[in-house]
């Protein structure tokens, strides 16, 4: 695992530029955790430092251009087209399954390493300093458990085979025997490594991080073990998924309304019913990641209202489109814009959908007569701009990125009143009107009426299979360009008798759709980890 790790953090500039506690040498040299970590103040800084390594924003570019969530901009000057990126074209040297993969087990590395200074000073430690220490351990644990959840989310084939391989199991101290080289554990090893560190973290006496959401917390803890449980898809898991989302609610988490999901969109910030945890971006952020996450739609150096290399792919505005029956096929927005100039429209045309303002940013430009217009007419005339992640102070298209919100939990336990398998026990699965239920409250929550009634709802809900479709339909909408349809379609794509991404025809590029079959669900080992490692096995179809 040495050299595993320490070939693949070569990779990590990809996304992360961070000067934290470890870096006070030359590059090149191992730094003494007994000289960084002295006190708790020094160990609570380094472990502030671990979440800069959090690869979000790769994450969502990673998803918007390998989905069906983008369309190709009328700036566009290869962006996303020539790397093969658009067409679903996935192989081993990626640049954001590198970056994934490389990020993740960097955060794990340091986080171990801190655990270990950690239990060196324990033995001699204050009362005071051993309380504060445990808390650290407690923070450490979640985020080891975080890292270890999203490599198993991207990198195994099959969550449902509890024999089947998954990632590598990373727990131990990295040292410089290079001789070591890891196998990846199977599926019900890392699941159990998970749960366990989500234990350990709990038995310390829980994340005691306040109401941040830009931290780690008790709700985190729960919420890995959610989406955790939703991959794996058993009986049994089912069941701890329940119990994990119940100890959520006695946290004080519920559907957010209307205004708050666009605070947390618009303004990337907000601590209500609704957040749980996310990737905070501040205005001093590094040079490293200035653009943000948006810089891969924007050129973030010109007048990015009137330019893009990437708007809203028409499959997923169509969608977005429906929300509001009385407003669908109209030009959407009190203005748009033209030759430089804001031209007033009928404002009736406002949309009451709180999705559909997040996403589609006042000043696109809809062609009801879309469908009838030339590829060159399409393109100047049906522009679709994204709304999200416009930017916060003194930098554009740099927004917080939400990574659990407690919608998502409420819809991972629809999947479980979707499931038909009926175990032993005091909970029935299989209840198809749960599921109706659930996204009918979401749907109320949205709407910006505050009427607490939808203003559209889908209509079948007569079986597992269509219970999934609805709740991978509403998954779509719901976390738009928040990094989350990837792994949606790879968990529930089958189940839902979904044909998988599919680009409208106006879109397409060669390429119009990837099946929820496709190896591609998976991400592919990165080349350096398979060069370095003789004992790694890649997934299939890489």
């Amino acid at each position: 695992m040495k050299k595993i790790i320490i070939t693949i953090l070569a990779a990590t500039s990809f996304l992360v530029s961070c000067s934290d506690a470890y870096e006070i040498e030359q590059p090149g040299f191992v730094t003494d955790e007994t000289i960084v970590f002295s006190n708790p103040a020094d160990v609570k800084r380094g472990v502030g430092a671990l979440y800069a390594v959090i690869p979000a924003e790769a994450e969502v570019q990673f998803t918007s251009f390998y989905t069906d969530e983008l369309g190709i901009g009328l700036n566009n000057l290869g962006q996303g087209t020539n790397d093969g990126s658009y067409q679903f074209n996935l192989i081993s040297s990626n640049e954001y399954a590198t970056a994934i993969w490389g990020n993740y087990f960097n955060l794990i590395n340091r986080a171990n390493r801190i655990i270990n200074r950690i239990e060196q000073l324990l033995p001699t430690a204050t009362p005071e300093d051993k309380l504060e220490y445990n808390a650290s351990l407690a923070e450490l644990y979640g985020l080891r458990a975080f890292a270890h959840y999203k490599l198993f989310a991207y990198f195994t084939p099959d969550y449902t085979d509890p024999n089947g391989l998954a990632i590598i199991k990373f727990n131990f101290l990295q040292t410089d025997d290079y001789g070591r080289f890891e196998k990846r554990s199977t599926v019900s090893e890392i699941v159990n490594f998970i749960q366990s560190d989500v234990d350990k973290a709990k038995e310390l006496g829980g994340i005691t991080n306040g109401a941040s959401s830009g931290y780690a917390s008790n709700a985190m803890l729960e919420s890995i073990l959610i989406k955790m449980y939703s991959m794996t898809q058993t009986a049994d898991g089912y069941t701890k998924l329940e119990e994990a989302f119940d100890r959520l609610v006695e946290e004080g988490k519920a559907i957010g309304s209307a205004d708050e999901y666009l605070t947390m969109n618009f303004e990337g910030s907000g601590d209500g019913q609704e957040s749980i945890f996310r990737y905070l971006r501040i205005s001093t952020d590094g040079a490293g990641v200035q653009s943000g996450v948006a810089s891969a739609w924007y050129p973030a150096a010109v007048d990015w209202t009137s330019q893009a290399y990437m708007e809203i792919g028409r499959s997923l505005y169509n969608e977005l489109d429906k929300l509001d029956p009385s407003q669908t096929g109209k030009q959407l927005n009190d203005f748009y814009i033209d030759n430089n100039k804001e031209e007033q429209i009928d404002t009736t045309y406002f949309r009451y959908d709180a999705r559909y303002t997040a996403n589609v940013l006042n000043g696109s430009k809809v062609a009801p007569n879309y469908a009838s217009l030339s590829p060159d007419e399409y393109k100047e005339q049906d522009v679709l701009r994204i709304g999200r992640y416009q930017g916060i102070t003194n930098r554009p298209l740099m927004n917080d990125i939400w990574i659990f919100r407690f919608t998502d939990m409420l819809l991972a336990l629809a999947e479980k009143r979707a499931f038909e398998n009926k175990p032993t026990g005091t909970v029935a699965l299989g209840d198809f009107s749960n599921v109706e239920s659930i996204i009918y409250n979401i749907r109320a929550y949205r709407n910006i009426n505050a009427t607490n009634v939808p203003l559209s709802m889908p209509t079948d809900f007569s079986s597992s299979k269509a219970a999934y479709a609805r709740i991978l339909e509403e998954r779509r909408l719901e976390f738009a360009f928040e990094g989350h349809r990837y792994l949606d379609m790879k968990r529930l794509g089958v189940k839902a008798g979904s044909p998988g991404f599919v680009r409208h025809e106006k879109d397409c590029l060669n390429v119009c759709s990837l099946d929820p079959t496709s190896y591609k669900l998976t991400l592919p080992i990165p080349r350096p980890e398979m060069v370095s490692n003789p004992n790694m096995i890649q997934n299939p179809g890489y």
